[in-house]
């Protein structure tokens, strides 16, 4: 569930089993006459497993959702995640549609509400992304590239009004979708002012500003990962634009091309690799906060910004025992205005580690903690649901 691309990371990790199921006494719900029995653990190993429950009781799951952005400070936030049961039985794998809501507060002032609903049309031939969120957000703003802030970002504040509606259709029996995605994203902008600076002050409050962005992104997918929280086998390559427009209520004229691809080969039966590259390039005068920007573990968002950029990044999970993982991950990405000065801007790079735990096998989802260290410098920490990109 991660990690959708946006200034504020939130992964999520299951945090007290105890208060899960209020209803389990020893792992089993009370002996109801035509009740099935429910239990956190595992028949086919005997370990703690979650999957039972998240496709048979149709409960709610609370999950703690710690907020570790370098750009917005330390928080966390709350979570309660639905896993719909599924009506059919399918010879393929189909994963199961999810609603959830959330809240979230930072060390930064930032915070949020929102909710969504991922639904999966009969044999995953349909999929539909319905999100509403309100949330005020505090950042540091870099300059995009400017010689000034590079060293002495200043503060924005971003009082926001999100909502998006994505749908994806398969084509015919193939593994290829195509769909569009509907965003609405209502801001006012506003600059800190910087003590001490009379100069400077004035000319920040005249920054300040409302900005729509009202957008249409149509994508074409290709998918075929054996599994969509963890996977371990396959591909998810995309190819889409996102068009904004003044027509369409957008305050700005931009496109925005976005390359995505995402390998998954297992080595062995203990040793599974990934692979990601992505590259996103600016057409037209989008504002300010909507250029692209690296977003690396490790690397604060927003904080290498350009008309283009490129990512590059792979990760390692090694199996050491049972459902236990260890992960290992490198990377690095650039902010570009064009080829010709492409040699004139930094390389942003990250390395880290972390661990995993096969929280429910049956779904395949596994979740755990990175630790990234950005350019040598910026340390950061995150807690993971499924996959750590998607």
């Amino acid at each position: 569930m991660k990690n959708c691309k946006n200034p504020f990371r939130l992964l999520i990790l299951c945090t007290v089993l105890g208060i899960l199921i209020p209803s389990l006494s020893n792992g089993q719900t009370d002996s109801i006459p035509g009740k099935k029995k429910l239990s956190l653990k595992d028949p086919e190993d005997g370990a703690i497993d979650l999957s039972q429950y998240l496709l048979e009781a149709n409960g709610v799951l609370p999950v703690a959702i710690p907020i570790t952005e370098p750009a917005v400070g330390y928080g966390g936030a709350l979570a309660l995640l639905y896993f719909h049961k599924s009506k059919k039985k399918y010879n393929s794998y189909v994963p199961p549609s999810v609603s959830g809501i959330a809240g979230l507060y930072t060390s930064n002032q930032t915070w949020g509400a929102g909710a969504f609903h991922k639904h999966i049309f009969g044999e995953n031939r349909v999929r539909t992304t319905t999100a509403f969120l309100k949330a005020n957000v505090r950042l540091k703003y870099y300059g995009n590239n400017s010689p000034i802030l590079e060293d002495n970002p200043v503060g924005i504040n971003l009082d926001s009004w999100v909502i998006l509606q994505k749908a994806e259709v398969r084509l015919g029996k193939s593994k290829f979708y195509a769909g569009a995605t509907y965003t609405f994203f209502n801001t006012e902008v506003s600059f800190d002012t910087i003590p001490n600076k009379p100069i400077i002050n004035p000319i920040l409050e005249r920054l300040n500003i409302n900005s729509k962005i009202s957008s249409i992104k149509p994508t074409l997918a290709y998918d075929n990962r054996d599994n969509t929280f963890t996977p371990a086998r396959g591909i998810y390559s995309r190819l889409s634009v996102n068009y904004a427009a003044k027509w369409l209520g957008s305050s700005n004229d931009f496109s925005t091309l976005g390359t995505d691809f995402f390998g998954y080969l297992p080595i062995s039966s203990a040793v599974r690799s990934g692979w990601r590259f992505q590259g996103n390039y600016l057409l037209g005068d989008a504002p300010f906060y909507a250029y692209p920007f690296i977003d690396l573990r490790g690397i604060p968002a927003m904080r290498y910004q350009g008309d283009n950029t490129i990512v590059a990044e792979t990760e390692w999970t090694f199996n050491v025992y049972k459902r236990w993982s260890l992960v290992a991950f490198t990377g690095g990405g650039k902010a570009f205005n064009d080829l010709a000065n492409f040699g004139s801007f930094d390389w942003a790079y990250t390395v880290g580690t972390g661990f995993r735990y096969n929280v429910a096998r049956v779904l395949g989802v596994n979740m755990g903690a990175d630790f990234a260290l950005g350019n040598g410098r910026d340390f950061a920490f995150y807690i993971v649901f499924g996959s750590s990109w998607l």
